[in-house]
């Protein structure tokens, strides 16, 4: 027995359609939106590396008064530009490493294994979420004068291994992945780090991704840590040292400022590129998954 259907009504207003005239009204000003977004997210970055150029004379605040690469020179020559750019890599390198390490496998304990306090510990690590990283500057220099840790690099590493948004990340990925392929390991005699190795660390690699991203951004950026966790010149970060740099007996060389941020922001830039794809793979997933 066939089934008939019934036509819909002409005169029922239906959802606009990419050739509708709605549609059509809206894709202007939609992208007019966008590149006014877009144009206001370039324009600090635009405007340190044209500042960064500009010759100024004393008393010229307003405009530049020609091309120079003396603020370049300056942030290259400075002593000791070379010592904060290696104390950076090295302090990024190990904390992006040990929260990448410590995220895992701790939101795979929250995730998948059941343990009397759980609920507890996973509510203490979201209320730690709440709590500004600047009111921990006291308890955190304490605890590193009292290890002998104080004017070291480890005291910029040591306190920032375990990130609790991190945690909280890798946790909730974690728990939406399907247990099957885990099983399956278990039933091929896998351990635990086994299936955590070949199993769950490839399945969040997009996860990863954001988490190695903010991880840098927040490590390379820093300032007030290092600041009041180090003191000898040889232990500076990049942020510090360039603020040591520019900063002069009456004012702030601006140029040589915007010169140095500009050099920073490289890294930055380069290791976001690089993890592009894998940002992208995760929001598509995410927008896929059912």
């Amino acid at each position: 027995m066939s089934r008939t259907e019934s036509a819909p009504a002409t005169g029922a207003p239906g959802p606009a359609t990419a050739s509708s005239p709605r549609s059509r009204r809206a894709g202007p000003v939609l992208s007019a939106f966008l590149v006014l977004l877009l144009l206001s997210y370039l324009y600090p970055l635009l405007y340190m590396v044209a500042r960064s150029f500009m010759r100024f004379e004393p008393g010229m605040a307003a405009s530049g008064v020609g091309f120079t690469l003396e603020h370049y020179r300056t942030v290259f020559g400075g002593a000791g530009f070379l010592q904060y750019v290696l104390n950076s890599v090295f302090v990024l390198a190990v904390v992006v490493v040990a929260n990448v390490f410590t995220s895992v496998v701790t939101g795979y304990a929250f995730a998948r294994f059941r343990f009397p306090g759980r609920s507890l510990l996973f509510g203490l690590v979201l209320v730690t979420l709440m709590v500004p990283k600047q009111t921990l500057m006291v308890p955190i220099l304490d605890l590193v004068v009292r290890l002998g840790l104080h004017d070291s690099l480890w005291a910029l590493i040591l306190p920032f291994c375990v990130d609790s948004f991190n945690v909280f990340l890798l946790r909730q990925y974690i728990a939406a992945l399907p247990a099957d392929l885990e099983d399956a390991a278990r039933a091929d005699g896998s351990g635990e780090f086994g299936i955590l190795r070949h199993v769950v660390f490839p399945l969040c690699r997009p996860a990863l991704a954001v988490v190695v991203i903010n991880t840098a951004i927040v490590t390379w950026n820093s300032f007030l840590f290092p600041l009041i966790l180090t003191d000898s010149a040889a232990r500076r970060t990049l942020p510090v040292g360039l603020a040591m740099l520019t900063q002069g007996p009456f004012s702030t060389d601006w140029g040589t400022l915007m010169a140095g941020s500009a050099v920073s922001s490289i890294p930055l830039i380069l290791l976001f590129w690089a993890f592009q794809r894998e940002i992208i793979d995760g929001i598509t997933a995410g927008a896929l998954r059912e």
